[in-house]
Parts: C-alpha cells; sequence; structure tokens
C-alpha cells in the first residue's frame, strides 16, 4: 500500500471520528496522533466546560507534558492533559489547541474553536391594553425572555417605578392588575432570574397610564346651614367627568352605614330629619369596576321644643253608647320622641307612650255612660317640660228606651171640667224629646184646652171635655250621630168623659123652654127699641144660641145671674153678666139619673152643677120693661 493511500485512509478515519465526536457533542482534532476534545464545545454561560488533549495510546506509559492554548497565548499545562473551565464566560470563547512534549519530541493538535452562548435573552415587558387604559380596566403585563434551553427554569420579578411588585409563586411571567387605578400609573419592568445558577437581566422600562374613569364625585345638601328637626334636606352626588361613559351606580352613607341601596339616582331626599340623623355623610359612585369616594359633610340636626298639644275626639265629640271612639292628641312640632299622657277630668291618668310622631292615638274602644266627661293630653320632649292641651268634653248619647204613660188620676173616666195630667217617661236616654198623640193624631202644644210643659214630658188637659175623649200614647225620641234618630212609644191609655147625672138631663130638657122664653122676650123688646138695637147683635144673639141650646138643654136645672158689668165701652149698650146653673136645693130634687136612665141611689153632688160664662144684654128703652126685655147669649168657659 502506497503512502498517499494510508495517508488518504487516516483523513476519512479522522473525518468519520470528527462526525461521531459532533453527534455526542465531542470534537476532536488530530495532527497526526495528538487529538483535542471539549464538552460541550458550544457551553452557556456559566457552564462547565471540560477539555482533553488526547495522546497516542503508545504514550500512555511514558512521561509526558500538556499545554492548553487560547488564541495562541498559553494558559495551562496539566500532566494528564485534562483542562476545565468551571464557569464559562464570554471570555472564554476562543479557538483552543494543545502541545504535547516528551522529552524532546513534540506533538500539537489542531485548533478547537468553543463557543459561549447567553442562557437567556434580555426580557421584553408587553402591557396589554396597549391602547390608552382607563380605570377599572384589567391591565396584564407580560415577561418574555428566550431561554437557551427548554430546561433553564427562570423565576420573574416586576417593578413599578423601581419597587418590587408582589406576586403569585406560580404567576410565571404574568402580572395581572385586575382593576386599574390612577395610583397604578408608572414605570414598568420585569426581571428574569434562573432559578439554579442565578444570573439575572432586567427589562427596558413601560410607562403606563391609567385615565381616570370619572371624576371624584362631590356631596353638597340643601339646603345650607343649620338643619332643624323635622326639616327635609337633600344630600346631591355630582360627577363633573365620566371619560368613559360607564354606567354610574350612586351610595349614600351616614357614619359609614349605607342610608339605601345604590341606585341611579344621584341625589337622596331625606325623611323629616330627626336629631339621631346628625352624623358624617358622604356618597359613593361606581361603575366599569371603578368605587370612588366624596368628601365628607358633618350635618348637625337641632331640635325643637314641643308645641302646645291639641286633642280631638273622633268620630266627633258625641258618641252613642257602644260606638267605638279614640282620643287623637296632636302637636304641630317638636323633636321626637314625644312623651304623651292622656287624663279624664283632673290628674286621673289613663295612657301614656313614648313615640316617634308627631300624634299620639288612645284608643276608648267601646264608648260607655262612664266615659263621659272632661279629657285632656299633654306632652313634653327633651327641649321642653309638660304642656298640657285644652279639655274636651265627651258627650255620650244614650238611646231612649221603655216609654211609659203615667196618667195623675184614678181611672179611666174622667169628670167633665177636670184637669187632667199625663206624664210620659222612659227607663233612660240622653235628653229625651216628647211627642204627643190622641187618637195616632200629634197634639200641638200651647192650644186654648192645654198645654205641654217645658221639659216635653208632661201633658196637662185644663178642662176635661168631650173632644178630649180619646186615646192618648206618647213618643219619645232622641238624635244620635249623623243625624240617627231613636224613638220609643208607650202604650195606648182611653180616657172617656163620665157619665151625666138624671138632675142634669131634666135641666137640658129646661133649656130650649128657657131659649124660647128669651126668644119671644127679644122680639118684644127689638118692638120697643125699634131700630136702636143693632140688627146684628140680633142676628149674632140668634146664631149663638144655636150653636149653645144643646149644651144649655143637657145641664140646666136653673140658673142664678149674677152681679151686672159695665162694658168698658160706655158707649155700648150692653153690660155683662155671669150665669151659673145649679142643682135645686130641696130634697126632692137630689135623686140623680146614671147614664142608663135609672135613678142613682148614690149620686155624686158634683155632678149636679156646670158653670157657664159671661151672657150678654141690651139695655131696655124708657118705658121697657127691664126684666122681660134682656136678650142673653150663652158662652161656655173653657
Amino acid at each position: 500500500m502506497s503512502c498517499k493511500t494510508t495517508s488518504g485512509m487516516l483523513q476519512v478515519s479522522v473525518l468519520l471520528i470528527f462526525l461521531n465526536l459532533a453527534v455526542y457533542g465531542i470534537t476532536q482534532v488530530s495532527n497526526e496522533t495528538l487529538t483535542l476534545e471539549a464538552k460541550p464545545q458550544h457551553a452557556l454561560r456559566g457552564e462547565k466546560i471540560a477539555i482533553n488533549c488526547r495522546a497516542p495510546f503508545w504514550t500512555l506509559r511514558r512521561h509526558k507534558l500538556f499545554k492548553l492554548y487560547r488564541n495562541n497565548w498559553f494558559i495551562k499545562q496539566t500532566k494528564d492533559g485534562s483542562f476545565t473551565i468551571k464557569s464559562a464566560k464570554h471570555s472564554d470563547e476562543a479557538s483552543y489547541w494543545c502541545k504535547l512534549t516528551i522529552g524532546s519530541r513534540q506533538w500539537v493538535s489542531n485548533h478547537l474553536s468553543i463557543r459561549v452562548s447567553e442562557r437567556f435573552a434580555k426580557p421584553v415587558l408587553r402591557v396589554e391594553p396597549a391602547a390608552e387604559v382607563f380605570e377599572g380596566l384589567r391591565v396584564t403585563l407580560t415577561c418574555i425572555a428566550r431561554r437557551a434551553r427548554r430546561s433553564i427554569r427562570l423565576h420573574y420579578t416586576f417593578y413599578r417605578d423601581g419597587s418590587a411588585l408582589e406576586t403569585a409563586p406560580d404567576a410565571g411571567g404574568v402580572y395581572t392588575i385586575n382593576a386599574a387605578a390612577a395610583n397604578v400609573s408608572g414605570n414598568y419592568a420585569c426581571e428574569a432570574i434562573e432559578m439554579n445558577s442565578g444570573p439575572r437581566k432586567r427589562s427596558d422600562n413601560v410607562h403606563l397610564y391609567v385615565k381616570q374613569a370619572f371624576a371624584v364625585p362631590k356631596l353638597t345638601v340643601y339646603p345650607e346651614g343649620q338643619l332643624v328637626d323635622g326639616q327635609w334636606f337633600k344630600l346631591m352626588c355630582t360627577v363633573e367627568e365620566n371619560l368613559s361613559g360607564a354606567f354610574l351606580w350612586y351610595g349614600f352613607y351616614r357614619n359609614g352605614i349605607p342610608l339605601q341601596s345604590p341606585s341611579d339616582h344621584s341625589d337622596y331626599i331625606s325623611e323629616p330629619a330627626r336629631p339621631a340623623d346628625s352624623g358624617t355623610y358622604h356618597c359613593e359612585v361606581t361603575g366599569s369596576k371603578v368605587r370612588k369616594h366624596s368628601n365628607q359633610l358633618h350635618l348637625s340636626i337641632r331640635r325643637i321644643p314641643v308645641s302646645k298639644p291639641e286633642l280631638i275626639i273622633q268620630p266627633e265629640k258625641e258618641l252613642i253608647e257602644g260606638d267605638v271612639g279614640s282620643l287623637i292628641c296632636l302637636v304641630s312640632h317638636g323633636s321626637l320622641p314625644i312623651y304623651y299622657q292622656f287624663y279624664k277630668r283632673s290628674g286621673v291618668e289613663m295612657f301614656w307612650e313614648l313615640s316617634n310622631t308627631t300624634k299620639c292615638v288612645y284608643n276608648i274602644g267601646a264608648i260607655s255612660r262612664r266615659d263621659k266627661g272632661i279629657y285632656h293630653c299633654s306632652v313634653r320632649n327633651e327641649v321642653t317640660g309638660p304642656l298640657q292641651s285644652d279639655g274636651i268634653e265627651l258627650t255620650v248619647i244614650v238611646p231612649v228606651t221603655d216609654a211609659v204613660l203615667i196618667p195623675r188620676t184614678n181611672g179611666t173616666e174622667i169628670q167633665p171640667g177636670e184637669c187632667l195630667v199625663l206624664r210620659c217617661l222612659v227607663r233612660e236616654g240622653t235628653e229625651p224629646q216628647f211627642i204627643w198623640y190622641r187618637d195616632n193624631v200629634p197634639l200641638r202644644n200651647g192650644s186654648a184646652s192645654s198645654h205641654v210643659t217645658a221639659d216635653g214630658g208632661e201633658l196637662v188637659i185644663h178642662s176635661f171635655r168631650r173632644d178630649s175623649v180619646g186615646r192618648y200614647h206618647c213618643a219619645a225620641i232622641n238624635t244620635g250621630t249623623d243625624g240617627t234618630i231613636f224613638n220609643v212609644t208607650s202604650d195606648y191609655i182611653e180616657f172617656t168623659l163620665r157619665a151625666r147625672s138624671y138632675s142634669t138631663e131634666i135641666m137640658a130638657s129646661l133649656v130650649p123652654v128657657l131659649l124660647f122664653a128669651g126668644l119671644i122676650a127679644s122680639a118684644w123688646f127689638i118692638h120697643r127699641r125699634g131700630h136702636t138695637a143693632n140688627s146684628s147683635t140680633v142676628s149674632q144673639a140668634k146664631r149663638s144660641q144655636a150653636s149653645g141650646e144643646a149644651a144649655a138643654a143637657s145641664n140646666l136645672e136653673y140658673a142664678v145671674i149674677g152681679a151686672a158689668h159695665n162694658a168698658e165701652n160706655t158707649t155700648a149698650d150692653l153690660d155683662y153678666s155671669v150665669v151659673t146653673f145649679k142643682k135645686r136645693t130641696d130634697a126632692g130634687s137630689s135623686v140623680g139619673v146614671s147614664s142608663n136612665r135609672k135613678k142613682d141611689p148614690n149620686p155624686d153632688p158634683d155632678d149636679y152643677y156646670i158653670t157657664y160664662a159671661t151672657l150678654k144684654y141690651s139695655e131696655p128703652s124708657e118705658g121697657e120693661d127691664r126684666a122681660d126685655g134682656n136678650i142673653y147669649e150663652n158662652i161656655l168657659l173653657n
């Protein structure tokens, strides 16, 4: 085999060895018999590099000295040909070769290039969203660092304005701001640190500016100035600018306690203010996950003295027994709470209550007559002492019941001319009014024959006559509330006229005879006087006779004419006399006649007289007989 062939085979062998070492990360350069290898040839910064200078096998047992050169500069020598770079640096990246010296002989390896790369690249910080950021938006910061190998594990730290931010251990290279606020604006950077070797690299700064979604709200109150107890006030929460266009919700707070649920109304109208409403107020506005507090306002509610109370009765001051009634004590103003007391008469307390309203109600319940009386109420609060209302009288109307008709006489047969008194009574009833009836016809008060007493409960018939006969009863009424009328009616009592006596019948039979005689005398008298007598008087006398004859005929026994009286008009020719018809005083005329025309063995003396009123007669002319010239007119007295 020629030398050229041997040389060619050696080159092929060296090439195969080089390829094989390249696959396994080992490079060998050989100049005939000396080989330089490095593991790894492409190292990472900080990584350990093992370099070996290998001699032929026949030199292993001989004394040898290996020298290592970097960029043709001697750096180190060893006896075994092993060289180590403990922590690769960029300065370790160079061309290496070694030299073997045995005695006077030397072997030189070919050059071997060793590269040193960064373990990971400088991180880059990325912010999303990249456009303008408003308050409340979610902001994500991502730290991106390219690694030389997947096995390299990095830890990331984020900074704002040079200060480290806290992140979760497993957050990786992401930092999240869930709801951006104005105070998170600043310069952000991230730092990547390899967990094993500890190199660290920081990104460039990225400026993050968070725009406010809406302005800080401002709280105002209307009206301004001092508020008093019972006054209404309104709180207004104003947002001057809403750049994000977010939908806003408003909440109002007193001493940190919400006054209502959040709503879309920017104002709050209070109930009438009370001293307990004093405190520190603020409003809170929420929109796009942003919550902002307004300024604080301190409100002080001044207490008001209580006014003089007014007491009223419902439904009215006059109530029917059994109705439901109540007392209401009212004040026009006064700080709450107010202490109410109800009294009856003088100092008899019935009810009290501490109330947070300007009125207090005391329910009496079903009204009874015992509730009748004068009531009043009193009030006081923390500012004012007791103030008392004016008294108010409660009137209880008791409906009338059980009307009874009581006559003040014995029996129901009444003597002619006798006075009859009837009394109408009720068992109970407030201020009853009485109505009297005869034969179901109401009787008028103040007639000539009867009258009713002032209280209406007594009917007086001055002289009982034939037209007084009938069935009597009374009714009692009184009026309740709303025009309600209560009435009761008594039982009926029938009163009759007592029967006439026998002597009375005889007297009645003589009346026509006497009247006839009177007519004859009148004719003779007229003939004598001629035209001196007034024709109208004669006519009147005749008419009067017609009306009075029946009464006289039924009662007359005989008549006695009393003293004559001159008329007030001295020019008149008439005087007035009183004529009394009486029974005869002889024993033979003392026998009476009963209503059945039989003899009455025990007649009542009172049955035998009746008194009549004035008799008119005319003066006789000259030469006339006075006794025969009188014309009488019989007028019955009531």
